[in-house]
């Protein structure tokens, strides 16, 4: 495997470590995740990275294809159809994950943890661009 598709490869790696770390926290109840500061640290920090992942994903693949250059994070996942790389309506589903990134590393105030609380409950998504990308690559 090339060294530009290892990039790949191991941030695939992190994502599913971090989708991992999370799914056993998927059957704490809400009072938990709200009286429980440490819980909530433990989901956010690996939603981020999670998060994170998608996105350097995404610019690695643009690199690779040598395709235009998003003007930002939601842009750069949206660009996954436009490669085949995702469904068009898979990326329009995914790429308010840019934003929900963005308010986690820098509006760390002002989070919103019943939003985090139900991204817990609902990690399809994330483990679907894994699957995608993984195909992607598979072809390549």
């Amino acid at each position: 495997m090339t060294d530009e598709l290892s990039g790949i490869e191991k941030r695939l790696d992190e994502l599913n470590e971090r989708l991992a770390r999370l799914k056993p926290l998927q059957s704490k109840n809400r009072g938990d995740f709200d009286t429980d500061p440490y819980l909530r640290d433990i989901v956010e920090r690996n939603l981020e990275v999670a998060a994170q992942c998608v996105i350097d994903i995404c610019h690695r693949i643009i690199a690779i294809q040598n395709a235009r250059k998003p003007v930002d994070y939601y842009e750069a996942i949206l660009l996954m159809s436009e490669l085949n790389v995702l469904p068009p309506e898979f990326a329009r589903q995914l790429a308010p994950l840019a934003g929900f990134r963005n308010i986690l590393v820098h509006e760390y105030l002002g989070v919103d943890w019943g939003r985090v609380y139900e991204k817990l409950l609902n990690l399809g998504e994330l483990l679907a661009f894994g699957d995608y990308i993984r195909q992607w690559l598979s072809r390549r």
